[in-house]
């Protein structure tokens, strides 16, 4: 679909709604009700904030038992969350990015009560007590700013309220030994001062039957104090401490044995014994190999702040805080099991604090012109020690072990300061002009100091044996400097109260950063979009269109390779240009107020453009094969001295064409209360994990449904859900790894979960 037809087809769906536009503004009493959110960070509500997001509210939190980040996925619409190792990795619209080492950066951002995180494996057990979940489609450049390119989730928790007491206890049970507890007591202190304070408690059992304790589990305990207090009609001020604390297996992978290619079977241009890239058999991804040993654990102590003082004119705002972050986690790669290579494994620890802080000035005017402007920096130091490690002769992690390489980063720091404003200006009644610049310095650096013996001659001679593995050790700095200035226009008309259209431009930006190969540069974007915002009938429909079109620069993937000193060592790539061009229908339909129908529907044809990498052997076979090979010549201009595999026309992870999410509810009002069962699934095309778009790596088209139902009885304060999940028992791809490493010699897969079931209760005073 080209540039000019996607923007076709939404301009054309936005005028087919105009002549409806007329109609008188729909009554705001019963219908469809209004969510505030801070998308723009100043409050608004959904349906009159010019941009594509999604809002998920505490009900529908609580209803799908959303407790960590991972379960995000399975209701926001576009937003794909996968694993690398124990990271999850973020894309919305088809964008992430795969860089989850101590120095990457996400492509979408997430943050709780504005405190940005530069990874959300720290935030896996802070989901609980939320008011809501905004998650912004699209690039954030201006506002939201660092490392947005592909949008935003914004975790906003509930605070205390001055109005009176109020407690919740709950708990969940449910198959593969599911216990989880939560609690919340909100108490007024004085007319001034109130606290709310809440907690949560997950245990479960490991979705996979391996090998010693079962993998894919979760333990975690998690606590929340918020004090808020108003000494004056001004000012307001919000102290936040949080604590949160994991101890399992944590994730692991599941290993198959290659399949070569024989005299028999070889094609013409490939040789014997190189490696097939069909995707084996998995089953059920149930029971498998991994060795015992493997573990995850991690600690958070956060302590953030927030300060509000009304200037009369405008509003002062200070948000920031530290937050301490423990992390140790030790697992297998997923090596050839029942060979020399199924106990290869790393082990981490990492000492991680990050300040935030971010001081801004809002208007606070009711009429055509509203500013805003602000400073923000962010500050994270990092201790990292990494350990590529194998158990010889063992099928557990257990016991001695032998080093191949030791990574020491004593001081690894994370440095990024901006300056942003943004501003808007109502031309004529309903018609809004917003123009906004963000400027961004980031800076990274760490010194380096890396032991290696040589994987290849360890694994082939077994030098350990008479300990006569020879070790280097290579010491360094490095450092990475970028910054950009990053803009957004938007013109948005409300046409009525209850429709508007707006189209936008923004630009984004990632920082550049380095790995132990090499530095890399920044990525960034360009985005188009214009939308459409509609209730009708009476509030009782809702009609929200978008369509999209994203330019790419410099897009940061990421792969696994073996380096000269014969280690392992991660390396980010810059793909020379990608496109993004999709649209979306988000629909909900109240008929009566007991039915509620829910349809999302989105359409994305993400593509590199010009992206050629590097490349030698079975690859570059592979890349001949399918007539991608570009010979790159030498300085003589004819003497070939190499080979590009060119990717254009090839997916970017995470990236299916079609991605659907179908809901319906009813409220029966039997049995002295309501009885709400609902229904809904997720169905999605086919995408991959890696930039080559093997099958070895391809998640085929699937669905996933879920069925739920809650009864709340009129004359009590208890609400009783029982649910299944994943209905189909459908077993889905978490992360596809690149199998062509001569180090593991396997295909390597992880899996989301499986199906699964139980029920809650919680009580509400």
């Amino acid at each position: 679909m080209s540039r000019t037809s996607v923007f076709a087809v939404c301009a054309a769906a936005c005028s087919i709604s105009l002549p409806a536009f007329a109609q008188e503004a729909a009554s705001t009493e019963g219908g469809l009700s209004e969510i505030v959110v801070t998308a723009e960070k100043r409050p608004s509500t959904e349906q009159k904030t010019p941009l594509s997001l999604t809002v998920l509210s505490a009900e529908t939190l609580q209803r799908n038992s959303v407790g960590n980040v991972d379960d995000i996925s399975r209701i926001a619409p576009s937003v794909s969350i996968t694993n690398s190792g124990a990271a999850p990795i973020i894309a919305v619209r088809g964008v992430s990015s795969r860089d989850v080492t101590e120095i990457g950066d996400p492509a979408v951002s997430i943050s709780i009560d504005g405190f940005n995180l530069q990874r959300a494996t720290s935030l896996q057990a802070g989901f609980f007590d939320l008011e809501r979940i905004e998650v912004l489609r699209g690039p954030q450049g201006t506002l939201l700013g660092r490392n947005a390119t592909g949008g935003a989730i914004q975790v906003i928790t509930a605070k205390p309220s001055l109005d009176g007491f109020k407690a919740q206890l709950g708990g969940e049970i449910g198959n593969y030994d599911l216990y989880s507890t939560k609690g919340m007591v909100n108490l007024p202190l004085t007319d001034d001062l109130a606290i709310r304070a809440s907690f949560q408690t997950r245990d479960r059992n490991g979705f996979r039957d391996t090998p010693g304790k079962d993998g894919d589990d979760e333990h975690s305990k998690a606590a929340r104090l918020h004090v808020l207090w108003k000494p004056t009609s001004r000012l307001n001020v919000l102290l936040t401490g949080e604590y949160a604390h994991n101890n399992g297996v944590g994730t692991v992978i599941n290993g198959f044995p290659l399949q070569t290619y024989t005299a028999a079977n070889v094609p013409s241009g490939f040789n014997v014994g190189d490696l097939i890239l069909t995707a084996p058999d998995k089953g059920n991804g149930k029971s498998f190999y991994s060795p015992d040993g493997g573990f995850m654990r991690y600690t958070v102590w956060n302590v953030r702040s927030q300060i509000d003082y009304d200037l009369d004119f405008a509003t002062l705002t200070y948000q920031g805080g530290y937050r301490h972050f423990e992390y140790g986690r030790k697992y297998a790669f997923g090596g050839n099991p029942g060979t020399n290579r199924q106990t290869i494994s790393f082990e981490q620890y990492e000492d991680v604090g990050t300040w935030n802080h971010e001081v801004r000035l809002s208007s606070n005017s009711t009429g055509p012109f509203k500013w805003q402007f602000g400073a923000y920096y962010f500050r994270e130091t990092n201790d990292f020690v990494g350990l590529f490690t194998d158990y010889p002769d063992q099928d557990s992690m257990h016991g001695d072990y032998f080093l191949i390489q030791r990574f020491t980063y004593p001081d690894i720091t994370a440095e990024a300061k901006a300056l942003f404003g943004q501003a808007s200006y109502e031309i004529v009644t309903g018609l809004t002009a917003s123009l906004g610049a963000r400027y961004s310095k980031d800076k990274k650096d760490r010194h380096t100091n890396i032991l290696t013996t040589n994987y290849n001659t360890y694994i082939s001679t077994r030098c350990d044996l008479t300990d006569s593995c020879a070790y280097s050790t290579a010491t360094g700095y490095q450092v990475a400097k970028s910054s950009k200035t990053t803009f957004h226009a938007g013109l948005d008309y409300q046409v009525t109260p209850q429709n508007m259209v707006y189209a936008k431009f923004d630009t984004g930006y990632k920082a550049g950063g380095f790995t132990d190969l090499g530095v890399y540069d920044p990525e960034t974007v360009k985005s188009y979009e214009i939308g459409a915002k509609n209730r009708f009938f009476g509030n009782t429909l809702q009609v929200n269109l978008s369509a999209y079109l994203y330019d790419y620069s410099n897009q940061q993937v990421s792969q696994s390779v073996i380096n000269s000193a014969g280690g392992v060592s991660v390396q980010i790539l810059n793909a020379g240009k990608s496109r993004y061009k999709g649209i979306e229908l988000d629909t909900i339909w109240q008929p009566t107020p007991d039915d509620q129908f829910s349809v999302y529907i989105a359409y994305s044809h993400a593509r590199y453009v010009d992206f050629a990498t590097g490349t030698s052997g079975v690859l570059l076979r592979y890349a001949q094969a399918d007539g991608r090979a570009e010979p790159v010549y030498g300085s003589d201009g004819s003497t070939v001295v190499g080979y590009n595999y060119q990717l254009s026309g090839k997916r970017p992870p995470q990236s299916p064409d079609w991605s659907i999410n179908l809901g319906y509810q009813h409220d029966f009002h039997v049995l002295g209360g309501t009885l709400t069962p609902r229904a809904q699934t997720h169905i999605e095309s086919k995408s991959y994990f890696q930039i080559y778009n093997f099958d070895t790596d391809r998640q085929k088209g699937y669905t996933r449904s879920d069925l739920m139902v809650t009864y709340t009885p009129d004359a009590a304060n208890w609400t009783l859900t029982a649910y299944v999940r994943n209905l189909e028992d459908r077993l889905i791809l978490a992360n596809g790894a690149l199998p062509t490493s001569t180090t593991y010699q396997s295909y390597r897969y992880q899996y989301q979960a499986p199906r699964t079931f139980g029920a809650s209760l919680t009580f509400n005073w």
